[in-house]
């Protein structure tokens, strides 16, 4: 008797479809955690040289000039590159002038973008709710606040969508062997490349990502494609050379130096400890990121995920970071220095890595898996959304940069100009002399606090620290100023007069430099010359109002009256607040014998506060 085969019934397979409130939470977190940053203010640091204090984006939208400039708008001042960053700043502007919810929005819509091609990218190479696990919790990681709440970040966001975008394109070729995709990767890696220098490592990247998929060299139009990508780079490169200062200083010592914050930052990334806007080396850091990165070896030695994940992985963390780390500005010491928000791409690579571990090890299989996913998820969002705080404008900046990393140079010294900026010159003081310590090769360091010991009225002071900078940096149009002006309070009007002909000799067009060298040969009772440079400073510039009062008060000590009273009157016309202008316009007038114009004359003088008047206006009432 044939026994009737019963048929089996597999177990339901569960699925790994998304739903739509999990593809919607790729956006809401996000916004959630660090939406708060469109209600912030700037920073003041590289946002105001970019934006509040450039005259470029307020002459108007100009996308060529971007190409020609450097990342401040300025002709070969930084060594910074960033054309399309630029474009966007002056789209802001357009929108918003200088409103720092338009810049900070912008940011924040950018980032969310990266984020969710951050997911397709993951998609590639892991089922969907690992994919969309892994892009939450990298949304959420622990150096985001930087690139999220900076926004002078917004080159390593461009960088972050452009770079993921070409990736994708690169790897959707791959999939489909269509080569419309490797066509659309061209004009978006150009993108990138405009957005941050780093971007040429997205070369090496897709070289390394066509070998791992087969085995094998390129094809004759993957050559070709290399090419057009490589002749763009060439042309990238041509322009940046003629827009940026000579790069700094490149050595195997700071590479050595700055390897560690690679292992830093792998374990800030994770562990909430050491957070800093403005962060310094430490060896508990550093110690910190060898254990989880000895960790990980381990995992990657017990589980042996898929070798082509660790080689993409691999490339993708370290290409865009290994070049940086030979480098070593003056600034900072450094190249570490508030660098943490370069993170946000290359980054993507370790956790390429930690989740292909993750994956192989069943780790996400695992029942408790949801519930850890979520711990973690509370835990990082929670911090952040109160880290993202310390970008919400300069004081909790520079307090957070002050107090979290007190041997930087950088961040002392740019504390200290912030508290120069509020009128607090004493309070600044020794925050601008520990930058200028901590920052010996750094020339703008002395200039500062030169400034720093003009206003504080310590004059020898001053002049021996713009020696200083002057020794550095023969020329320097800054440090002239506050030599000259320190000489030629201390007394020393000749010696005054030399740095700022010296101003003058650089630049012939610099009107402080004119006023100021005027005012030099004033005090030195060289009244002629005096009159002639104001009176050329006039010319150059006729709403300059001091330069009146000066000439008028040099035509005044000659006996030349009239003209003094004219000059009085132009200054008067310009600046009516201006008590002393009032004050010798009396003087002209009793030198002319008209008493009672001089009277009402000394009387606004007092009103505006002028207490030389004062005993003149008692003459007047006496009489």
């Amino acid at each position: 008797m044939a026994i009737k085969k019963q048929k089996q019934t597999s177990p339901k397979k569960q699925s790994t479809k998304l739903r739509l409130w999990q593809y919607l939470l790729l956006i809401v977190i996000p916004l959630a955690v660090f939406g708060r940053s469109v209600f912030f203010d700037f920073v003041m640091h590289d946002d105001d040289k970019m934006i509040l204090e450039n005259t470029v984006i307020k002459e108007g939208f100009n996308p060529a000039i971007a190409f020609k400039t450097d990342a401040w708008f300025m002709d070969a001042r930084i060594e910074l590159y960033r054309p399309w960053q630029s474009i966007t700043y002056m789209i802001d502007y357009a929108l918003g002038k200088e409103s720092p919810t338009v810049y900070h929005v912008h940011n924040l819509l950018v980032f969310v973008a990266g984020v969710i091609l951050l997911f397709f990218l993951l998609r590639f190479y892991f089922k969907p709710t690992l994919a969309w696990a892994g892009t939450l919790l990298y949304s959420v990681n622990l150096l985001t606040p930087h690139a999220a709440g900076w926004i002078a970040a917004r080159g390593d966001l461009y960088l972050m969508l452009f770079g993921v975008g070409f990736i994708v394109l690169v790897q959707q070729y791959l999939k489909t062997n269509s080569n419309k995709f490797l066509w659309l990767s061209v004009p978006v890696f150009f993108l990138a490349l405009l957005s941050k220098e780093s971007a040429v490592a997205l070369l090496p990247i897709a070289l390394v990502m066509l070998y791992a998929e087969r085995k094998k060299l390129p094809s004759g139009i993957e050559w070709v494609w290399m090419g057009i990508n490589g002749l763009l780079f060439a042309i990238y490169f041509a322009m940046r050379s003629s827009a940026i200062a000579d790069a700094g200083n490149l050595s195997i010592l700071a590479f050595f130096k700055n390897t560690r914050s690679l292992l830093e930052e792998s374990f800030k990334m994770i562990v909430p400890l050491g957070y800093s806007v403005m962060p310094g080396y430490s060896i508990f850091w550093t110690l910190g990121g060898l254990v989880g990165i000895g960790l990980l070896a381990y995992m990657l030695w017990k589980y042996k995920p898929d070798p082509k994940l660790m080689l993409i992985g691999g490339v993708i963390w370290l290409a865009p970071l290994l070049p940086s780390l030979a480098y070593e500005p003056s600034f900072a010491g450094v190249a570490y220095d508030y660098l943490d928000h370069r993170s946000w791409f290359p980054f993507i690579g370790l956790w390429l890595i930690i989740l292909a571990v993750v994956d192989k090890s069943k780790l996400s299989s695992h029942k408790i898996a949801p519930f850890v996913f979520v711990g973690i998820m509370v835990l990082w969002s929670g911090i952040n959304f109160w880290r993202i705080g310390t970008y919400d404008g300069w004081e909790p900046y520079y307090t957070n940069a002050i107090t979290t990393n007190p041997g930087s140079g950088l961040a002392n010294l740019n504390y200290g100009s912030m508290l120069r900026d509020e009128g607090n010159w004493e309070e600044a003081l020794p925050f601008m002399k520990k930058g200028s310590e901590l920052s010996p090769d750094y020339t703008d360091a002395k200039v500062r606090l030169a400034e720093a010991y003009f206003k504080l009225a310590k004059y020898p002071e001053a002049v021996e620290v713009a020696n200083q900078a002057l020794a550095k940096e023969p020329g320097n149009i800054s440090a002239l100023q506050f030599r000259g002006s320190a000489l030629g309070a201390s007394g020393h009007t000749k010696e005054a007069a030399e740095d700022f002909k010296a101003i003058l000799n650089a630049d012939p067009n610099n009107q402080h430099g004119m006023f100021n060298l005027g005012v030099a040969y004033k005090e030195a009772n060289l009244l002629n010359d005096a009159i002639e440079t104001f009176s050329k400073l006039i010319v150059a510039n006729p709403a300059f109002p001091n330069a009146y009062y000066e000439r008028g008060f040099c035509y005044g000590k000659m006996g030349m009256f009239p003209q003094a009273k004219a000059d009085m009157e132009e200054s008067i016309a310009k600046q009516p607040q201006h008590g002393a202008s009032y004050f010798f316009r009396g003087r002209t007038f009793e030198a002319l014998g008209d008493l009672q114009a001089a009277c009402a004359d000394w009387k606004k003088a007092v009103e505006l506060g002028t207490p030389d008047a004062e005993p003149f206006l008692a003459r007047c009432q006496a009489n």
